[in-house]
């Protein structure tokens, strides 16, 4: 080293050559370090590309499906309370395995999530179908014919809308209310009469909540169409078989076990008093042999349109506000038929002298209106159970129908025949007098548990009640007063007061037993 001009640039520049050696190392190790952390799967970019390597990606996360196409391309990310898992992906890098995983679908709620593919190039157009397995992306299909460059897929979206149409076929198992009726048939002892005030009496047809009450069948069809997630319409009709009760003689029977007659009030005593059908001994009238029968039967059916609107939901859970049309039907038809044969003549008449007698009462109600109500569902898995509240208002048409007929045989030959029988005087007895419109209102409430057995079909068991606050009912508008001197030979008019119209309340419940069908 010159001593007068010493060579300072040499230190610096040594000191300047070691930094930089060391800079350059600790850049290298950090290189490495990021490098080895991007293939353990350490780093925090949330990009995943298909490949061989299988690794679910999360909820939310964006997939890609090569190099090249997640440049400047984002596969579709899917969302949703009920996605399934989504499909095995890797990343990007030297680890590329050997077999090609298939993809899984893709579900949201309300679509279906599907992939298609397509070329790099526009020489090979979309060269692989829609939902084929994942092909690598340095592969071309046979299709390219190796001259399109890198294949890859295209995330395509295709919408799949949910079952919006339904229809419920039901089976109605029901037990409708007992009606009742004045007493229509008796029968007493032998040698008693059988009438109401006679010791010993009993009824046979006829009484207090004595008519119908049975299981009836029938079924109930309820469809429709969602127009939309919030807003669908729809229709029910259902139908309930005749309620019956009934009774009959078998055929011509006498006295001498029973006696049977038909009661009525006797203005001209006044007092009980019985038109004899069968009977042996009976003090103050001669013997007689005969037959009977009676029934009661009622039907019912509705009608109803309706719209239904989604007022709250969540998480397995619907309740719909619904509203619509109802027409309901319910006819009550009541019978009486009656043949005495008279078998002695020691106080009057002659042997062989014939009383039939018939009468036949209908009432029919029909109700207009409109309903309203809530229709609530909760989801558990293929379980769920719904409620079905509403009301029914509207008016309520009833109409009254009576008619019978009376006739005398005497020797063979009939000698009179008088309309009117003894409950129904007349062809068309009181008709416009008992015709009415009534405001009616019916609650009704259904509740139902079903268990899906495949993704479209349900069966379902539930529990039906509806109740009717004014129906017109044939046993409750029975008049059986009226002057016991007609019944004679010939017959002569009855005199009877007027009759004075009962309106009644009426309810059916049951079990419901169903099958659901969404398409």
């Amino acid at each position: 080293m010159n001593p007068v001009f010493p060579d300072y640039t040499r230190v610096p520049m040594e000191t300047k050559k070691t930094t930089k050696w060391k800079l350059l190392a600790l850049a290298a190790m950090l290189s490495a370090g990021s490098a080895s952390a991007a293939d353990q799967g350490n780093s925090n970019i949330n990009q995943y590309y298909t490949g061989a390597a299988p690794v679910t990606a999360e909820e939310g996360e964006i997939v890609y499906d090569d190099v090249d196409y997640s440049a400047d391309n984002m596969a579709a990310s899917f969302y949703g309370d009920e996605a399934q898992s989504l499909q095995p992906v890797a990343f990007v890098g030297d680890h590329q395995g050997s077999s090609i995983p298939t993809p899984a679908p893709m579900m949201d709620d309300p679509y279906a999530m599907s992939t298609g593919s397509g070329c790099s190039t526009g020489d090979c157009g979309n060269s692989y179908d829609m939902g084929s397995s994942y092909e690598m992306a340095s592969s071309c299909g046979s299709s390219c014919g190796g001259n399109c460059g890198k294949c890859r897929k295209r995330p395509i979206r295709k919408m799949m809308q949910k079952h919006d149409m339904w229809m419920t076929a039901e089976a109605l198992l029901w037990f409708t209310q007992a009606r009742s009726s004045t007493p229509l048939i008796t029968q007493n002892t032998a040698g008693a009469a059988p009438e109401l005030d006679v010791p010993g009496t009993t009824t046979v047809f006829g009484g207090d909540e004595s008519l119908g009450g049975d299981l009836s069948a029938g079924f109930r069809l309820d469809f429709g169409k969602n127009l939309s997630d919030d807003f669908g319409v729809g229709g029910r009709f259902w139908w309930l078989s005749e309620s019956s009760e009934s009774a009959s003689s078998g055929g011509i029977v006498d006295g001498a076990a029973n006696s049977f007659g038909r009661p009525f009030y006797d203005t001209n005593i006044p007092s009980d008093n019985s038109i004899l059908i069968a009977n042996t001994g009976v003090a103050g009238s001669d013997d007689f042999e005969g037959s009977f029968s009676a029934e009661s039967s009622l039907d019912i059916y509705a009608a109803e349109a309706y719209a239904r609107m989604k007022m709250l939901s969540g998480s397995g859970f619907r309740t719909d506000l619904i509203g619509g049309f109802s027409h309901f039907g319910i006819d009550d038809t009541l019978s009486v038929n009656s043949t005495s044969i008279q078998t002695t003549d020691a106080i009057a008449g002659l042997v062989g002298d014939r009383t039939d007698i018939s009468d036949l009462i209908e009432t029919e109600n029909r109700f207009f209106g409109g309903q309203i109500g809530f229709e609530s569902q909760i989801n558990r898995g293929k379980w769920s159970f719904k409620t079905l509240t509403k009301v029914h208002l509207g008016n309520m048409e009833q109409i009254y129908r009576g008619t019978g007929l009376r006739t005398f045989t005497s020797g063979g030959v009939p000698a009179d025949s008088t309309n009117g029988g003894v409950l129904a005087l007349g062809d068309t007895f009181n008709t416009t007098a008992l015709d009415e419109d009534k405001f009616t209102f019916a609650p009704e409430a259904n509740v139902k548990l079903a268990y899906q057995f495949r993704p479209n079909v349900s069966m379902s068991v539930g529990y039906s009640f509806i109740y009717w606050d004014d129906v017109l009912l044939a046993g409750d508008n029975i008049n059986n007063v009226y002057n016991g001197d007609a019944i004679t030979s010939p017959p002569a008019a009855l005199a009877q007061p007027a009759s004075e119209r009962k309106d009644s309340s009426l309810y059916t419940h049951g079990i419901d037993l169903g099958c659901v069908i969404d398409f």
